[in-house]
């Protein structure tokens, strides 16, 4: 058995009187890949915020590498943590988003090696150098004076790939992270994902890219309703699902 990176127990999210997460039960262990499928308002970027407490859980517990995310326990009770405490947790959780959200006025090196200098009080050399070697990781040696507006959106997501890498972080999230980009470009982020996956990074994923789940990921969840409706390998879910609301999704989407 794998140590768990991630494990979510009975989670619990509401917007006002929309109950997005209806107890979301799911554990990682570290050094997997885990993909989260389902159709648009399953919930599953809603959770993917809530495991680094971008969003917070209204019930439940969410633990990575088994600290307890957002929250100390007092007694009986859970007392949410300072927001400088809850930056701490943050660090060890790296995120990559739908939209690239680089700095405009920075470069490509520049956007990478700016939280670890502010954040983890590296040296600017030491900082620029990681980048630098971030950027040849990710294929994008060569631009490291690039702007976003001189890079494709394939370049400044693999850029913000880089950026999330820069902070050494044991779990990394990506939220959709092909969906904003011409399909012509979907390839070259998933294959940075890919060398990642085998780099033994544990990636939490909501992905739309069937083909991707199918050869990267170790557990697939599906996710309906804000719950987990069915789990289990790639193969399993993707080729011979049980529930039947998985059959239908899937006859949609392959």
């Amino acid at each position: 058995m794998s140590t768990l990176m991630v494990d979510a127990v009975d989670v619990h999210k509401s917007f006002g009187h929309l109950e997005v997460l209806q107890g979301v039960d799911l554990t990682v262990g570290s050094g997997e890949v885990t993909c989260l499928i389902g159709p648009s308002g399953s919930g599953k970027s809603t959770f993917l915020r809530c495991i680094n407490h971008l969003e917070r859980i209204d019930s439940g517990r969410l633990y990575v590498a088994g600290e307890l995310i957002g929250y100390r326990r007092v007694g009986n009770h859970l007392q949410e943590l300072s927001e400088k405490e809850i930056a701490g947790q943050r660090r060890r959780i790296g995120m990559v988003f739908q939209r690239f959200n680089l700095f405009p006025h920075m470069t490509a090196l520049q956007n990478i090696a700016e939280a670890p200098q502010r954040v983890l009080r590296r040296t600017k050399s030491e900082a620029e150098q990681e980048a630098r070697e971030l950027l040849d990781r990710v294929g994008l040696s060569g631009r490291e004076d690039h702007y976003p507006a001189q890079l494709s959106g394939g370049q400044q997501q693999r850029v913000a790939i880089a950026r999330a890498l820069a902070m050494r972080p044991e779990l990394m999230l990506f939220d959709e992270p092909t969906s904003a980009l011409d399909p012509e470009l979907v390839g070259e982020v998933l294959q940075v994902m890919r060398d990642l996956a085998r780099s033994g990074m544990t990636m939490v994923v909501v992905t739309h890219e069937m083909g991707f789940a199918r050869e990267v990921a170790d557990q697939v969840a599906f996710l309906d309703g804000g719950r987990v409706v069915e789990r289990g390998s790639a193969g399993d879910v993707l080729g011979s699902p049980n529930h039947e609301r998985t059959r239908s999704f899937l006859a949609q989407v392959l």
